[in-house]
């Protein structure tokens, strides 16, 4: 060893030099970033050269439910249908409001005396299109729309639509999304996917059948105007206990369909397309007392709820960002950590996969936080951690927008909201465990301090 070291002293005095010099230096660099708990903030990480590095968990949040906003339900890619008493937040109701249209122009029934049956075919959206109590057993209404649709038009998520109040047709039982049923036509034989088959009544037989003497299958515009469209609504009287459950529906899809059945062997499909026939979703509400407070005015909350198909959404103020925001601060890092109310979920009650957190204006309409839009989705976050029963958000850009803003003697620090996102047709629902000091919810800030 000693003899290696002598032949190879003279290669090697240079490199040792270095290493003894970067260890000294890094010595001096341990030594100057000792922690200065007089400094302002939670936790100093570090002190260099005049730059102080703040870990702060302190900043007091304070959280509430307030309702959701009505959405525009007229693009979705799937429809709710059914009833959920949820014994947290209450009773949820969600309806569909379609048309349908003909199968061709001057469309005929090629000679027949009747009609033999007539059928509405809901096709579910995939095999895990429900929440809630799969074994519950439902009991669907049909009945005729009486106001016309237009596709321009915009419907949302509150809009009661005018109905005959003559019922035609009924269906009752579960939402079965793994069954699938095999249909017979004459000598043909055909398997459809899963999807509620409502059969509808001898008044509708009646009326439909009548249209080609009438002259309602001359054109679309006129089928329409004689057959505005339907609503189709969950009337099931759900006991105390019962948690009922909400399905999903695909309108555009050949199985979605009123199919009529002539002549023995003959089927006419009159099909909702969501492209050309306004498809829209109802929502209704009657929620536990005390739930809901109205933003701006909310006392905080240590329990909050947030549930989709326009339910609620927690409202989440700063009321103690203005103490922190200095001419000289930086925003390094600033993560929202939000946890599940432990015992809060279960198979019935599952848990939204994801959800969106955005900013809110003087007269709390949503803004959009820029750490979503620059950084991307996988930055910004808001999946659930499944492992820690979890949801997390990075809003770095918003606050140090808050904070930039403080600067310039502007307060535009008008809170938070945290929903289930519009993209997204699911009825699920998630109790926030929001109580402070307890860690439960926290705002993680790391900034810089510029001396």
């Amino acid at each position: 060893m000693w003899m290696f070291t002598l032949t190879c002293m003279t290669h090697c005095f240079s490199a040792r030099t270095k290493f003894l010099l970067a260890a000294l230096i890094s010595l001096q660099f341990i030594s100057s970033c000792k922690k200065d708990l007089n400094s302002v903030g939670a936790e100093i990480i570090g002190v260099r050269n005049g730059f102080a590095t703040v870990f702060d968990t302190t900043m007091s949040l304070n959280t509430y439910t307030v309702e959701m906003d009505t959405v525009n339900t007229g693009s979705f890619l799937s429809y709710a249908i059914g009833k959920l008493n949820d014994p947290e937040t209450g009773i949820s109701e969600a309806s569909l409001n379609f048309q349908y249209n003909l199968p061709a122009n001057n469309f005929s029934w090629e000679g027949a005396t009747k009609l033999d049956s007539v059928v509405l075919q809901l096709r579910y959206r995939d095999l895990t299109a429900l929440y809630g109590d799969k074994d519950q057993v439902h009991t669907l209404k049909v009945y005729a729309l009486d106001e016309d649709l237009n596709i321009d038009s915009s419907y949302y998520s509150n809009r009661e639509f005018k109905v005959k109040p003559t019922e035609y047709g009924s269906w009752t039982g579960k939402f079965n999304l793994n069954d699938t049923l095999e249909l017979k036509l004459g000598s043909s034989t055909f398997r459809l996917p899963p999807h509620i088959r409502i059969k509808m009544n001898a008044n509708f037989e009646s009326l439909l059948f009548g249209a080609e003497s009438r002259g309602e299958f001359s054109s679309s515009s006129n089928f329409k105007t004689a057959f505005k469209g339907f609503k189709v609504v969950d009337e099931t009287n759900l006991s105390g206990s019962e948690a009922g459950a909400i399905a999903y529906i695909r309108f555009n899809t050949d199985v979605t369909a009123l199919t009529a059945y002539y002549k023995d062997t003959l089927a006419a499909d009159f099909n909702v397309v969501s492209l050309s026939e306004v498809t829209t979703n109802t929502y209704k509400f009657n929620r536990k007392p005390g739930l809901i407070q109205k933003s701006f005015q909310g006392t905080h909350r240590d329990t909050c709820y947030v549930q989709g198909i326009g339910g609620t959404k927690v409202r989440i103020e700063l009321p103690e960002l203005a103490k922190t925001a200095k001419p000289n601060l930086a925003i390094n890092g600033a993560e929202l950590v939000l946890n599940v109310l432990a015992g809060s979920n279960s198979t019935t009650w599952g848990l939204p996969g994801k959800l969106q957190l955005v900013g809110s204006d003087s007269l709390g309409r949503n803004i959009f936080i820029k750490d979503l839009a620059i950084e991307g989705a996988a930055y910004y976050g808001g999946l659930l951690n499944t492992s820690y029963n979890q949801y997390r958000f990075n809003i770095a850009r918003h606050m140090q927008y808050l904070i930039n803003e403080y600067k310039q003697n502007r307060n535009v620090n008008y809170g938070l909201y945290l929903f289930v996102p519009f993209s997204e047709t699911s009825a699920s629902r998630v109790l926030l465990d929001t109580r402070k000091n307890s860690g439960a919810i926290k705002l993680k800030l790391t900034y810089t301090v510029i001396n």
